[in-house]
């Protein structure tokens, strides 16, 4: 099992998180509450003709909202604000880019040059001293980039002001943001907790949407719809190569309506349909399971409008189920939060008296605080708490209500750290501010900001396989802490709890390689955490308090760290690794060996094993030596070298093997090495360059025709097309494996019945065709259908994307018998895929060309070139007889292709602050632009970028030649370039700074 699918399971809990960060709140008199109606700014919106990002509609309403309400007003500053805002817009708009210069990274420039196109203007930046002030710069700014930026029918100016405010909010913290209609419209329906739709859990599954599950007693279960299900088409349109937004979209609606669907089971020949009335589903964010021994088992997914309502029911459930209650685990793993007023609740159901949560809003001071009632409380049965670094706001104010009230036991691994309020202000375009107002703490005045809530026992997956071992992969999981621009902690006294014991475990959930593919993501599935919580909680007895239970379960706890121990000791002994304890040594005196067993550079594709060779020169044994890596790279971080147990004068080895992409670009990385032991990490500095060299990759070009109905290469109302795709492999290697996907960008204009293919090992200069069916129900909008071609090699990330609007005509001349050959004109001449100019060109003709005629259309001829059909205006040939040309060498193909990139760094290992750039675009037709970007990236939230050199070309070839400014660490330098049909190459290279 490789290191990044054991990682996965870690990872996806950040990934979780995120979706919190979309949740927001008010403590008002009622408690912690959604302000929606309260929090709107009211406006009158004057008609107007075009949406104009210049005029600042929502930015200003935004920064009404921050003067007045923002948690920490020190940290809003006007200059900042205005360079995140412009560099968040020059990310949505290719020809706008913003330069200036600094000393200091710190500090914000005196002036900045924005530059649209060829034009540039140079503005003051640093002399606001108020929000007003840069809001007036801004517009100034904005009315520039408007009067000299080109029309573009795909750009959306909201998104360009929603950008705007998004990129001065980030100055702030990470969970202040603003919300564009469609991602607020989505929140709401999540925290309400119901919507209009049938009741089915769908994935992407082979490609084609599939049902996961049914919900039960909804009406796509009383319909009879089952798991593995394949919906081939929803009402009108086909299913093929629909992403899940947009087949959600489809399923949901109006409960009562109703809605068609083509089901495909496995074992019936062909799709039924099946016609299911839409009701309201209501979004399920607890479970429950009654285990042995009267243990109930309950989980709350998310906080929801529902959630405390669905709390106590399943309470009764599992009592009535089991005739009472012994204890109850709450698992709250995973868990991103949602509405804290029903986390309040949640901890008043359960606790008796004590303080649940407070807030500190401006200037650290208490704003409200909200204490238990004991009426309506649970009976006195133990409890214990499951979170891991997955769970975050509401669940944490829960675990720590709790866990301080003397209530429960937490189990399981240090929480996220996600200590703060926000409140929601909606805007008069369905946009909503998400703003922090306040930091909550629990009992006892301590905010968990950036610490999280410490498990009382905190529990260690390893995983053991066969070619390595990974004991701390909860280290590598993203924390509140690791975010860019995280409040700091308010509070100034510690936390007085701590881990009462840590118990490693063997993960058998990890070792399993092999995945099921059809899983529910609700189904009950008992894992170590919930085994230990059960018989934790049997061994409990009738004692409920934290600190008793705890005291009593030290017999219990210590039995199962001893068995759990002993599993990994032996596991770690097959591979050589003696991990018994001992004392820690002081000031370990230790040499550190890191090597290759190869030479490098190495080249992508290539594996590369690692030793790390630790020396004990000191007089005493080491005991539970680790060293574990840190990097820019994400293949090279977090990776785990065990020593265990090392004697004096003795050398201990641990190998490690790096499978380097094939797509890797040539590039220097660091892994730097930490050593420890269990108790304190050692002195010393420890390195090992890995220089990478890129290798060629595949690239592509392609173009098509339209065959079938009728014959005349033009698509028409009520016709059956194929599409055929002409692939070739442009590059200088072989591909691995490219799917080829069809996307019907048209509704229900276009039906498409095939859209996938897949061509593996394709050589350098080889060709291969597709064919892709669909049928043109109706004229699509404008008269033109829309077709998304996607092109990707997966091994070497290579992809192309291409949105090709073919054009509906009805009334062409009917296709006719011809025969002879025809002569191309002195001029040459232009041919198409149909027998109409608007169709698009396929080749150009030399002049003389002799071709066979096989059809004509009106002013049209249908000409054989080789193994296709092309169509010239008879304008520009003379028909007679004779013999036709013998190749295709009296063409010229017209191709889709990217533009090719060279990108030729100076130095990939560097101490200066800049480094000399050099390259060249080539295209076969012409290059429309280009610009570089500059990106250090220090986690998925720590993200620094500078955008230069953006140029109008206009011509099919350009070289280049700059100085790329360097953030320390590692930097991808990255070339973007259009050609004149809208395709665009992405092309980065690799240059480490060295760290000052």
């Amino acid at each position: 099992m490789s290191f990044m699918k054991r990682q996965g399971r870690y990872v996806v809990a950040a990934v979780a998180v995120t979706i919190a960060f979309a949740l927001s709140v008010q403590l008002g008199e009622r408690g912690v509450q959604f302000d929606l109606s309260q929090a709107t700014v009211s406006a009158q919106e004057g008609e107007e003709e075009a949406y104009r990002f210049s005029s600042l509609r929502i930015l200003n309403r935004v920064l009404l909202q921050l003067k007045d309400n923002y948690v920490e007003p020190e940290r809003i500053e006007p200059a900042k604000m205005l360079i995140a805002s412009l560099e968040a817009v020059q990310n949505q708009i290719p020809e706008f880019v913003v330069s200036y210069e600094v000393d200091d990274p710190e500090q914000s420039p005196e002036k900045v040059v924005v530059q649209v196109g060829s034009e540039r203007r140079e503005f003051e930046a640093n002399s606001m001293e108020s929000l007003w002030e840069m809001s007036l710069r801004l517009k100034e700014i904005f009315l520039f980039v408007e009067q000299h930026l080109p029309e573009d029918p795909e750009r959306k100016n909201e998104d360009i002001e929603y950008a705007a405010i998004n990129g001065l909010l980030s100055t702030l913290d990470p969970h202040s943001n603003l919300l564009p209609p469609t991602y607020y419209e989505e929140m709401q329906t999540q925290t309400g907790g119901r919507f209009g739709g049938l009741g089915i859990v769908i994935s992407i599954r082979d490609g084609q949407l599939t049902v996961i599950s049914p919900i039960e007693g909804t009406p796509a279960s009383q319909r009879g719809i089952k798991a593995q299900d394949r919906i081939v088409r929803i009402g009108e349109e086909s299913t093929i190569n629909m992403n899940l937004n947009e087949a959600v979209n489809l399923l949901r609606g109006e409960p009562g309506t109703d809605v068609n669907l083509w089901i495909q089971r496995a074992n019936w020949p062909e799709p039924r349909e099946f016609t299911v009335t839409r009701a309201v589903i209501k979004i399920e964010s607890v479970d429950s399971k009654p285990l042995a021994e009267k243990v109930g088992y309950l989980r709350i997914k998310n906080f929801q409008a529902n959630t405390y309502s669905d709390v106590r029911t399943h309470l009764a459930e599992l009592k009535e189920q089991m005739g009472g209650m012994q204890g109850l685990i709450l698992d709250m793993r995973d868990n991103p939060g949602g509405l804290l007023e029903q986390s309040i609740r949640i901890s008043d159901l359960f606790v008796d008296e004590g303080t649940i949560v407070s807030t500190v809003g401006v200037g650290n001071k208490l704003r409200e605080t909200k204490s238990a009632n004991r009426a309506g409380t649970e009976p006195n049965y133990p409890i214990v708490v499951l979170v891991n670094g997955g769970s975050a706001s509401a669940s944490e104010i829960v675990a720590g209500a709790l866990q301080k009230n003397d209530r429960a036991v937490v189990l399981g691994d240090t929480t996220f750290g996600k200590g703060t309020v926000q409140i929601l202000y909606e805007f008069p375009d369905d946009s909503a501010l998400k703003l922090t107002v306040a930091q909550y703490l629990t009992p006892g005045g301590v905010s968990i900001q950036n610490e999280g809530i410490i498990p009382d026992l905190r529990t260690i997956p390893v995983v053991v396989t066969p070619d390595s071992v990974n004991m701390f992969l909860s280290q590598s999981m993203q924390r509140e802490s690791d975010l860019a621009m995280t409040l700091a902690n308010p509070t100034t006294q510690p936390d007085a709890g701590g881990v009462v014991r840590q118990i490693r475990y063997l993960d058998e959930d990890a070792l399993n390689e092999e995945e099921e593919e059809f899983v529910n993501p609700d189904e009950f599935r008992e894992d170590f955490e919930i085994r230990l919580a059960q018989r934790l909680l049997v061994a409990a007895g009738e004692e409920h308090r934290r600190e008793a239970l705890l005291e009593k379960l030290q017999g219990e706890l210590q039995t199962i760290f001893d068995t759990e121990l002993s599993e990994i000791k032996a596991e770690l002994s097959k591979m050589g690794v003696d991990w018994s304890a001992g004392e820690s040594v002081a000031n370990a005196d230790y040499e550190l060996e890191v090597r290759a067993a190869s030479e490098g550079p190495w080249e992508a594709g290539q594996e590369v094993e690692v030793t790390a060779a630790l020396t004990n020169r000191g007089t005493e044994p080491l005991y539970r030596v680790k060293a574990l890596t840190r990097s820019d790279n994400l293949l090279l971080r977090h990776r785990e070298f065990i020593f265990g147990k090392v004697d004096p004068g003795e050398t201990r080895e641990w190998t490690v093997t790096l499978e380097i992409p094939k797509d890797s670009a040539s590039r220097h990385d660091r892994m730097e090495f930490v050593v420890s032991d269990d108790e304190q990490e050692f002195a010393g500095e420890h390195h090992f360059d890995l220089p990478i060299e890129g290798q060629e990759r595949p690239q592509f070009a392609f173009s098509y025709e339209v065959l079938g109905g009728n014959g005349d290469g033009i698509l028409q109302t009520e016709e059956d097309v194929t599409l055929r795709i002409h692939l070739e492999n442009v590059g200088a290697v072989p591909s691995d494996e490219v799917m080829v996907y069809l996307k019907n960008l048209s509704g229900d204009a276009i039906y498409l019945n095939r859209g996938r293919g897949t061509v593996e090992d394709l050589a350098a200069g080889g060709t291969e065709q597709f064919d892709f069916e669909f049928r043109v129900r109706r004229s699509p909008d404008e008269g033109v259908a829309r077709l998304e071609l996607d092109l990707y090699d997966m091994a070497y990330r290579e992809f192309v994307q291409k949105i090709l609007e073919i054009p509906v005509i009805d009334d062409v001349a009917p296709v006719e018998d011809a025969e002879g050959v025809a002569t191309i004109g002195a001029q040459g001449a232009v041919s198409h895929v149909g027998a109409h100019a608007q169709s698009a060109e396929v080749a150009r003709l030399e002049p003389g060309a002799r071709l066979e005629v096989e059809a004509r259309s009106g002013d049209w001829l249908k000409l054989k070139l080789g193994e296709r059909e092309v169509w010239v205006s008879a304008d520009n040939a003379t028909m007679d007889g004779g013999e036709a040309s013998a190749d295709e060498s009296v063409a010229t193909w017209s191709r889709f292709q990217k533009p090719m990139v060279s990108l030729n760094p100076t130095q990939m290992l560097t101490g200066d602050a800049a480094v000399q750039l050099k390259g060249t675009i080539r295209d076969e037709g012409l290059i429309q632009d280009y610009y570089v970007v500059v990106q250090r990236q220090g986690g998925p939230r720590d993200v620094q970028t500078r955008k230069l050199n953006y140029e109008r070309v206009d011509r099919d070839e350009v070289s280049f030649d700059a100085q790329v400014p360097l953030f320390e660490g590692m930097n991808r330098i990255s070339l973007v370039t259009r050609d004149e049909s809208g395709l665009m190459t992405t092309e980065s290279v690799y240059v480490y700074r060295e760290r000052s």
